[in-house]
């Protein structure tokens, strides 16, 4: 029998009410990586904290910078143009594969043989990869008439399904932190319907090495308490290594406990070669191609945190979560006062625009407070949900100098 657990009856949620408990509990990671950018602005609540010797390395982005070449091993029935459309979003760059290939435009690629894709638009899955693209039929030959041509869309879905904003604001990337270092420690609650239900915290460990590169470790953890911690206990811990100088994660792990679900993650990214490695559990490892720049689920927001957030601009994050690749959009919307138990703080507010599919009603409904200053800390999310709404509030704060 189902009851409403949000009113404090005890009752073994069903698993669509675990996974929307979850929500709850999980902090922003499990809501997409795009559901982590919440920001929020510093007070008088804030407590100094000791910060780490900051690494001396030389940048790479350079090397990154170059166009990346997608190895594409061709399908049976596959061609040129269903190519193109799988890495270009059209049929139009079938030439350009060809000649990057150095083949014959007039035969079909051969099943099995590796060709090269310079520069794609779209980075696909492997999942993503195993499906079939359908093309549009032809265009019959038809009388001219003064009308406005439709877009041409095909079935096969694109990694980046989520809507586009009409304008995103290119800016350089960031060379100098200004936001955050070793030592910083940010403690949330988490309410739902005005029910605490758990907590949250996000630290900056102190520098380590990642292959061969100056890191900090960025930890998200998440705990439930009673009275939901009795029913559905959630014990959480994720870490994104994020490069201290060019500002790119090289690695992300976490270990989830749900209830009775146990599961652990590792993805490791090779930012030069535009190409990571995801392991789940005891699976097969997934070899993915990546964006250049790619951001993790952790790494995005703090990689956002760096950003200038000028009111009215939108900045697209290119992000790998969960073997897929897709564009974090986010917009800043206005500036305005917040109250939390920390404090009260002068914040931007700032949208995400979610992928479609999450248990958020529409892509409306989240809403992230972080500061106005240049530290960008979180201080408030609000989200709108299919059970009601979520809260997580700024509880306190230790904060390192910035060198």
């Amino acid at each position: 029998m189902k009851k409403d657990f949000w009113r404090g009856e005890i009752c073994r949620p069903s698993t669509a009410d675990r996974r929307l408990i979850l929500g709850l509990l999980l902090f922003l990671p499990v809501f997409q990586g795009c559901s982590l950018l919440f920001v929020a602005k510093g007070g008088t609540h804030y407590v100094a904290a000791k910060g780490g010797k900051v690494p001396d390395a030389a940048s790479q982005a350079v090397e990154m910078e170059g166009p990346p070449v997608f190895e594409y091993k061709v399908q049976e029935g596959d061609s040129f143009k269903t190519i193109s459309q799988r890495f270009y979003g059209s049929t139009s760059k079938a030439s350009k594969i060809v000649r990057a290939n150095h083949l014959n435009s007039r035969k079909d690629p051969v099943k099995d043989t590796v060709i090269n894709i310079v520069d794609p638009v779209y980075f696909p899955s492997p999942d993503e990869l195993r499906q079939k693209v359908v093309l549009p039929p032809a265009k019959a030959k038809r009388p001219k008439v003064s009308k406005t041509p439709q877009p041409v869309t095909t079935p096969f879905p694109t990694p980046t399904a989520e809507p586009a904003p009409q304008k995103v604001d290119k800016v350089a990337r960031p060379k100098v932190n200004n936001a955050f270092a070793p030592g910083e420690k940010l403690k949330f609650e988490i309410r739902a319907l005005s029910i605490l239900g758990g907590y949250g915290s996000m630290e900056v460990g102190d520098y380590t090495t990642v292959n061969k590169r100056p890191c900090v470790p960025l930890i998200i953890r998440a705990n439930a308490v009673l009275p939901l911690s009795s029913i559905f206990d959630v014990n959480d811990l994720q870490t994104s290594y994020f490069d201290s100088v060019d500002f790119i994660p090289w690695k992300f792990q976490n270990k989830v406990v749900e209830g009775n679900y146990k599961a652990h993650n590792l993805e490791t990214f090779d930012q030069i070669k535009h190409k990571a490695v995801r392991l789940h559990n005891e699976d097969a490892p997934e070899n993915m191609e990546i964006a250049p720049f790619s951001q993790d689920i952790i790494s995005c927001f703090y990689y956002f945190r760096l950003l200038p957030m000028e009111i009215g601009k939108t900045y697209d994050i290119p992000t790998m979560s969960g073997g897929k690749n897709y564009h974090l959009y986010v917009n800043v919307v206005k500036q305005e006062k917040i109250t939390v138990p920390a404090g009260t703080f002068d914040c931007l507010r700032i949208k995400p625009i979610i992928k479609q599919g999450t248990i958020f009603r529409t892509n409306e409904d989240i809403d992230c407070w972080v500061t106005a200053d240049s530290r960008h800390i979180p201080v408030k999310i609000q989200t709108g949900i299919v059970i009601g709404s979520i809260d997580v509030d700024l509880l306190e704060a230790n904060l390192p100098p910035i060198k």
